[in-house]
């Protein structure tokens, strides 16, 4: 028989929930090797698409052509990374995904290239554009448009000059340490020229004191018979 304890039992620990190791680290060394391209896998449903701009569906409702249900194309915001591969290796084996193959791989149309080059000519391609709901052509700027990317363009161009102007160039900026070394040194010359006049002008004030003052103090000083008289 079973004993009232008063209070609730806990149940079993051995049924707590536990963490799979070895699923962890096998997913953690999955983000490693595959670095941007790594798609999180969501537990009962598909990969994640991944953030490249590359690989993003037109916005629903976007404007397009007349007559098609594609959206206009567009330009991208960001540049298209092709160098973060660069000096890198990359592990492939008979296990691996398709995107795991080496080279590069389009989530979208689900294949392969060989190389860079051969991946940006796909993704700007007519196939991959129509599978993100783009179409091959672009939207008519209307005038305004045109006249607001003109002066986008102008006031650009006015503040680099504008920044030229108040940033002086190397060159410049070394002609005027010259001028000023120049200029340092042409004063010290002064100063010189100055200091030695003054020295010479004090020295000519005190031989004249030494000739007009008495002679019999003089005498007394140590300052006579220096030869100036005839002798006998």
């Amino acid at each position: 028989m079973s004993k009232d304890l008063g209070y609730k039992q806990v149940k079993n620990v051995e049924s707590r929930r536990t963490w799979d190791r070895d699923y962890y680290e096998a997913k953690a060394k999955e983000r490693i090797e595959q670095g941007d391209d790594y798609q999180e896998k969501d537990e009962g449903g598909p990969a994640r698409r991944s953030q490249k701009e590359e690989f993003q569906p037109a916005a629903l409702g976007a404007a397009g052509p007349a007559g098609s249900a594609r959206a206009y194309l567009k330009t991208r915001e960001r540049k298209v990374d092709l160098s973060s591969k660069l000096g890198k290796t990359q592990v492939v084996t008979a296990a691996s995904t398709p995107s795991q193959q080496g080279g590069w791989y389009c989530e979208i149309c689900k294949c392969g290239l060989k190389d860079s080059i051969n991946y940006l000519d796909h993704i700007n391609g007519k196939k991959h554009q129509r599978e993100l709901g783009y179409s091959m052509r672009v939207e008519r700027s209307t005038v305004s448009q045109v006249k607001d990317r003109l002066k986008m363009h102008k006031q650009r161009e006015e503040d680099r000059i504008s920044g030229a102007l108040k940033k002086p160039s190397a060159e410049d900026e070394f002609d005027t340490r010259v001028r000023e070394a120049e200029d340092n040194e042409e004063r010290r010359k002064r100063q010189k020229r100055e200091a030695k006049r003054l020295a010479k002008k004090k020295q000519q004030e005190e031989e004249e004191e030494m000739e007009f003052q008495d002679p019999d103090m003089a005498a007394m000083m140590g300052f006579g018979g220096f030869g100036g008289g005839s002798k006998k």
